[in-house]
């Protein structure tokens, strides 16, 4: 990477990674203690006759955070369900101009959305609005989706110079964008994760022994 506008762009990504990477974690968290929560209902429901009062309630609000917190990082590593029949045929120049084109649609969605969802956000705030059961305050989990999807309007902002950076000069090495996988690699990659997930319960051949 010889480009200053190369290396400006990585710098970036490097902090907006940060940012990515810690709210994709506390996503996780939210996930993880909501499947807490649900073993604790059953539980209490089934042998004590006493669910979780406000459990719907809870499940409602903490569902936003993890909707939406991850979005941005998923972005960032092309993790996200695309439909590459056109694109992944593409190379060079022409593949480019296709993901400049299809982030810049991206960006103008998100662009639309944010306002909106603020003021959704500031009706919440002003009125008091709250859950049904329990009362829980709905304007923090209201206040996440525009601060989650400002975040993801930076991602595809630096994504979208990233591809224009290519553009220009297509023999560069990418940089701050999401690079396209060939569907036998990424069967490859699933299938050497899923192995070591799995544990290897075989017995092995001792030595001087031959494996059957």
């Amino acid at each position: 990477m010889s480009d200053g506008f190369g290396r400006g762009l990585a710098t970036a990504d490097r902090w907006l990674g940060w940012v990515e990477t810690r709210l994709n974690l506390v996503a996780g968290l939210l996930i993880f203690a909501l499947m807490l929560l649900g073993v604790a209902q059953i539980a209490l429901r089934t042998v004590f006759r006493a669910p979780i009062f406000g459990y719907i309630d809870i499940v409602e609000v903490s569902m936003v955070g993890f909707a939406v917190l991850a979005v941005s990082f998923v972005q960032r590593v092309g993790g996200h369900v695309r439909m590459e029949l056109l694109v992944g045929r593409l190379k060079g120049r022409t593949l480019w101009v296709a993901e400049a084109v299809g982030t810049t649609l991206a960006l103008f969605i998100v662009a639309v959305l944010i306002p909106y969802s603020y003021r959704h956000f500031e009706r919440a705030f002003e009125f008091g609005d709250s859950t049904i059961d329990i009362e829980i305050v709905t304007w923090p989990a209201k206040l996440v989706v525009p601060v989650a999807l400002t975040i993801l309007l930076g991602r595809l902002a630096l994504q979208l110079a990233g591809y224009v950076r290519l553009v220009i000069h297509p023999d560069r090495e990418p940089v701050a964008v999401p690079l396209l996988k060939e569907v036998e690699e990424t069967a490859a990659e699933n299938i050497r994760q899923t192995d070591d997930a799995i544990p290897d319960d075989r017995p092995r051949a001792g030595p001087g022994e031959n494996a059957a």
